[in-house]
């Protein structure tokens, strides 16, 4: 009986530790990269050329807005240039697509390496 109980006590203490650990609220960054289309008054038009971890589709092509929380705020873009946006993951619509909260805005080299707003 006590190996029995011995046992349980180990099972149960292993299901918390599993189910804490499928618990964890870690916010990771949600990005892609895309090439700008037109500038707009307050938006940029963009088609994505990396998807990453967005879910947004290779192609996809729809507006992002300039109003990033970032402090450094949003570098001046013109078309062509490529670009990394991240933002929380949230898409709210799907046509046209529109995201959640946009945190930055990053411009690209030629490498595909971002260049650090200042």
């Amino acid at each position: 009986m006590l190996i029995i109980k011995r046992w349980l006590s180990v099972l149960v203490v292993f299901v918390c530790i599993i189910t804490l650990s499928g618990c964890k609220n870690e916010v990771g960054q949600v990005y892609f990269n895309a090439r700008v289309l037109e500038v707009n008054d307050g938006y940029v038009d963009v088609r994505c050329l990396e998807a990453f971890n967005s879910g947004i589709s290779v192609d996809e092509e729809f507006p992002v807005t300039m109003d990033v929380e970032s402090s450094k705020g949003v570098p001046e873009m013109n078309v062509d240039d490529n670009i990394r946006v991240v933002f929380n993951g949230e898409i709210m619509e799907r046509y046209p697509l529109k995201l959640g909260t946009v945190y930055a805005i990053y411009l690209l080299d030629e490498k595909g390496e971002i260049i650090p707003n200042n």
